[in-house]
């Protein structure tokens, strides 16, 4: 059932059509449905998502997680230029509004139109539509069951390398056995890519699916494998590996990660408590009140 704001916004409000060179870029479920359509025909097929981080290093400044890099701005850059129906770019701009939207969970940025602005000025292409960002998170908070479908067809059975710095065990409680594990550090993955880099090029066309778990350092694995002609899979999904073991990286975790739980196999459900199962259905109570309105 959607929220009461969704029916107000649509009842209210006009979402601007045809407005020129504006960035566009799709809903969740739009975005999550061709996803879906492109994993079933595509041997090869990258998904690749810029966030806030990712614009905040291609406008040379610091993050709140790291420091900035130039070699890992050029290599965002470079993956943004990339134009193939094989590789799909996710884009944090102008999210149309849906009934996904929610406070904490997924809105537009207030400072998009700086965004907006560096893509004009690094002359990005702005005449395609991006896919969505925040599909995987919103997919787990708000359709679980979709979600848990999606990896159970094409992430789980699949032969797959899992780059990050989340537990093995952990990581394959959500995408299934991991064939090649690449530990990486936590923090400031990228000032040693040259470490760890040699193990991800050895192994990547072993796999089916490879799984970068890296922040803003996953668009450059990214790039370094389709400039290799690695033919395999290459999905981000974001954060939702951090919900699993309820690390609380980002807001959207704090609010309603506990619904990641729906996702996983019922073997790998962590076996609740009382207090933890009261602590989880006061936090769903409060969210859907709090979700009609904002």
């Amino acid at each position: 059932m959607k929220p009461l704001k969704y029916y107000f916004h649509k009842l209210f409000f006009r979402e601007p059509k045809n407005v020129s060179n504006a960035i566009r870029t799709k809903g969740i479920q739009e975005s999550f449905d061709f996803l879906k359509e492109k994993m079933a025909k595509h041997k090869r097929l990258f998904f690749v998502r810029y966030g806030d981080g990712e614009f905040v290093t291609l406008m040379r400044k610091d993050h709140r997680n790291y420091v900035y890099n130039a070699g890992l701005d050029a290599e965002l850059e470079s993956s943004f230029r990339i134009k193939d129906d094989e590789y799909l770019i996710a884009c944090p701009i102008n999210y149309p509004y849906d009934e996904f939207h929610a406070s904490g969970i997924y809105k537009n940025f207030s400072w998009q139109d700086e965004m907006i602005h560096i893509m004009k000025e690094k002359n990005f292409s702005d005449d395609v539509i991006f896919e969505n960002p925040c599909i995987f998170q919103c997919m787990a908070v708000f359709k679980p069951r979709e979600l848990k479908a999606f990896l159970d067809e094409y992430v789980r059975p699949l032969k797959k390398m899992f780059i990050g710095s989340t537990e093995k065990e952990i990581a394959e409680k959500l995408y299934g056995k991991i064939d090649y594990y690449v530990k990486i550090p936590a923090k400031h993955a990228y000032e040693t890519i040259n470490e760890w880099w040699p193990k991800v090029e050895e192994n990547a066309n072993k796999v089916d699916l490879v799984i970068p778990s890296a922040g803003s350092t996953s668009n450059a694995i990214a790039l370094r494998l389709w400039n290799k002609e690695v033919a395999c899979k290459v999905i981000d999904f974001g954060s939702i590996v951090d919900a699993v073991e309820y690390k609380v990286s980002r807001t959207w975790i704090r609010l309603q990660g506990n619904k990641v739980r729906k996702v996983l196999d019922k073997k790998d459900r962590e076996k609740l408590s009382f207090q933890k199962r009261f602590l989880f259905l006061r936090k769903d109570i409060k969210f859907y009140f709090r979700n009609q309105i904002t």
